[in-house]
């Protein structure tokens, strides 16, 4: 029998095996990851010879390390920093990734003629004093930018508005671009009355997906190429200026419409190629939803679930994970994970 085990690091505080729950969540859509850590209100630690309460040795701000797993072999679920304290019996710290200390500081204004991504990411590092290590999932030039007294999180939501940039902290780089790198993602197995322990999977066909994609690329002047699965193409007006109503919706006759934010600078035959194999990933035969499994195998998202069900052979598949929450605590170790595109 498996045996969990914890490392809870606060601050300057000396690190402790017990909790009695810890919930994660984790997702590169929602831009900060955050972790509740819920404790005895009363337990007392001694300081400098003194009893104290834990809730008076702990400040928002303090630097947070949660590891845990089994048998001894514990991993670092999440790192980050103290955002709020909630008081009460029991006692809960809420945490946020590396993303709160970027959300705490205007930056000094500057602006690039030309700038690229990483040079737009690692002057929103350095003037934090951070020490991150940045991931580009694509070279990309940002062109003409200014930063005018914004934070770092400000600037990355920016970049994400302007641009689709996705960005986000995995294991303690700074992510910014596709959120899926099916060279560098991790594969774990799933199957059905194995390590699945409960899911709200449906599998669905893929003429049966009403979706109807649009994609545009930001290009150097400002504007926007447009590209339509209808076959559509249209330049739309600068940005933060909606395109009037054309031809696009035309022979739609139903299907929700789903906006592509593509990589900026593409020229049509790349947009539309880009557009083309990101349609693949969302209209397909496969599952849809999401299933809980033990604390082992490790997701994070950006991994890959492979799933097989006994039952129905044919049925098997490669998924992106797109989030993941974590609990561990008195009732063991779970993981739920949501289901993105096919990989």
């Amino acid at each position: 029998m498996l045996y969990p085990s914890c490392e809870i690091s606060i601050g300057t505080l000396p690190a402790f095996d017990f909790v009695h729950e810890v919930k994660v969540e984790s997702a590169w859509q929602k831009f900060t990851d955050t972790a509740t850590i819920t404790l005895p209100r009363k337990l007392r630690l001694l300081r400098q010879g003194q009893a104290m309460q834990l809730p008076d040795l702990v400040q928002v701000g303090d630097a947070v390390t949660i590891k845990y797993g089994y048998d001894g072999a514990r991993r670092t679920e999440f790192a980050g920093y103290v955002a709020a304290l909630k008081p009460g019996t029991p006692w809960v710290v809420e945490c946020e990734d590396a993303m709160w200390a970027l959300k705490r500081r205007a930056l000094k204004s500057v602006s690039w003629r030309a700038a690229t991504l990483r040079q737009v990411l690692a002057y929103v590092r350095d003037q934090n004093g951070l020490a991150f290590e940045i991931e580009e999932l694509g070279a990309l030039t940002v062109g003409k930018y200014a930063i005018n007294q914004a934070t770092g999180a400000q600037v990355l939501d920016d970049l994400k508005k302007r641009f689709g940039l996705c960005c986000f902290f995995r294991g303690g780089r700074l992510v910014a671009g596709n959120p899926y790198n099916h060279q560098t993602a991790a594969t774990h197995r799933y199957a059905f009355a194995h390590n699945v322990v409960a899911s709200d999977l449906a599998y669905t066909r893929a003429q049966d997906v009403a979706l109807h994609f649009r994609a545009s690329s930001t290009q150097p002047d400002g504007k926007k190429l447009v590209w339509d699965e209808t076959g559509t193409t249209k330049p739309a007006a600068k940005q933060g200026t909606p395109p009037a109503a054309t031809a696009f919706s035309a022979g739609l006759g139903k299907g929700e419409l789903r906006e592509l934010q593509a990589p900026p600078g593409l020229a049509l035959p790349q947009l539309e190629a880009w557009a083309r194999a990101e349609m693949g990933r969302l209209r397909f035969d496969g599952y849809r939803g999401g299933l809980t499994t033990f604390g082992n195998p490790a997701a994070e998202h950006g991994d890959v679930a492979e799933i097989s069900d006994p039952d129905y052979p044919e049925r098997a598949g490669r998924y992106y994970i797109d989030s993941v929450t974590k609990t561990f605590g008195v009732n063991g170790s779970r993981r739920q994970l949501k289901l993105g595109p096919k990989a």
